[in-house]
């Protein structure tokens, strides 16, 4: 058994260039694990708070020295000498310190931080690889055993819109996803020749091929449609077939181009009312070959939710992120109301790893599916990957097959396909 000897956290930069906390584990055995913490763009209001120093004289207020002394001379002193695989004792410990609903005193990176720690020292006292730790973890704490049997599915996002690029686009995120039947070594490999031939195709059609926060490419176009004509283009180019090989989704994030009770988009020559605007998305899943469109309305509108999800092709995953921003009272809610049929999880939208560990438990009992995913200021900790293994997701979100902070974790699960599940 070993115990903690010491906890040390200091800044790093994210993939935008902002301070995130990473911390550092040395056990009694005078080993050590490393994590780092995510931060995002487009959040919701329901998501645990994010710790910043908010001093405009240092990183345009966007440092997180104030965490890292949280962790430093608080929290890593009160836990030197406990046992690496407390795990649930020490996220509940840091819930009861921090005593709000939002992780507002702490913060939610900094509990995040301290919580993934544990995971990753627990992991390497037992000596287990990280997914199969975390298995053993939901069924301890969940009384439920899932069975490790496959790679969750990945959803690449190519073109980035919204609060993800400077370009044009309302809608933030157009995706693909191979089909589900595909070993991952192929999904992984068609999404890379997609997102390649996409920039030839926008570079034949002299577009804009800078890219976006999570790695997609960013061009002008004139309408959000021609993002979809654009994919459904490549696609076709490199041989594979649209609504077979690969589909389309999308991640809407209304919530930023909500205003006033409309919804505005260049697609329209006006304003649109919910209806209006439902009936448009349902158009495109008759133009297009969607398997998933996420947050497609704003984050409170639970009716309009219900309605959609109602006349919505049972066969596309609706996926609530803003909606629920993995929030236990939020996802019941949904469940009851009908509101969508899957979760989008971001460990640090919650704070502990035992909370997320619930809340999919939740989502489970609920017949909810979930897909776990990155956020838009990543580093290259690839615990996520993981993670998502070892609750067996139905899918996973980590970006374009670009930027190395989003392939790290693409290429943690093709280590794991290829040496540890060998499936």
């Amino acid at each position: 058994m070993s115990t903690i000897k010491k906890i040390l956290a200091y800044e790093i930069l994210d993939s935008r260039g902002f301070p995130t906390i990473e911390a550092r584990l040395i056990t009694s055995d005078n080993r050590q694990v490393n994590t780092s913490i995510p931060a995002g763009t487009s959040v919701g209001k329901y998501e645990a708070v994010e710790v910043r120093d908010n001093d405009p004289l240092r990183f345009n207020g966007m440092g997180v020295q104030s965490g890292v002394s949280v962790i430093n001379d608080l929290i890593g002193p009160k836990l030197a000498g406990v046992d690496t695989k407390r795990q649930a004792d020490v996220d509940q410990w840091l819930n009861t310190a921090d005593g709000t609903k939002n992780k507002s005193k702490l913060g939610g990176n900094v509990t995040l931080a301290i919580s993934q720690l544990m995971v990753k020292a627990g992991a390497m006292d037992q000596s287990l690889p990280l997914f199969y730790y975390v298995n053993k973890l939901y069924e301890i704490q969940n009384k439920e055993f899932i069975r490790i049997e496959k790679i969750p599915t990945p959803i690449f996002d190519i073109i980035n819109g919204g609060k993800h690029a400077n370009n044009t686009l309302e809608f933030q995120e157009f995706q693909i996803i191979p089909s589900s039947s595909l070993p991952f070594a192929r999904a992984l490999q068609i999404g890379a020749e997609i997102f390649h031939e996409l920039k030839d195709v926008l570079l034949y059609r002299n577009a804009n091929i800078s890219v976006g926060e999570e790695g997609g490419f960013a061009p002008n176009l004139s309408t959000n449609i021609d993002a979809f004509e654009l994919i459904q283009e490549t696609i076709s180019q490199r041989g594979l077939k649209p609504g077979l090989d690969v589909f389309f989704g999308l991640d809407a994030a209304a919530n930023s181009f909500f205003k006033n009770d409309k919804y505005m988009i260049k697609d329209k020559p006006h304003a649109l009312g919910r209806d209006e605007y439902l009936e448009f998305l349902l158009s495109l899943t008759k133009s297009y070959p969607f398997l998933a469109i996420e947050d497609p309305l704003e984050e409170d509108d639970f009716t309009g939710w219900s309605k959609f999800a109602q006349a919505l092709p049972t066969n596309i995953y609706l996926i609530g992120d803003d909606l629920l921003a993995a929030n236990k009272t939020r996802l019941s809610r949904a469940i009851k109301e009908k509101s969508c049929t899957t979760m989008l999880v971001k460990p640090n939208q919650i704070g502990t790893i035992s909370e997320v560990l619930d809340v999919i438990h939740e989502a489970r009992q609920g017949g909810i599916n979930y897909v776990i995913s990155h956020r838009s200021g990543e580093t290259n900790d690839t615990f996520v990957a993981d993670f998502a293994v070892g609750v067996q997701a139905d899918f996973v979100k980590f970006g374009a097959p670009s930027r190395g902070e989003r392939v790290s974790k693409y290429n943690r699960l093709w280590r794991i396909v290829r040496e540890e599940l060998k499936i």
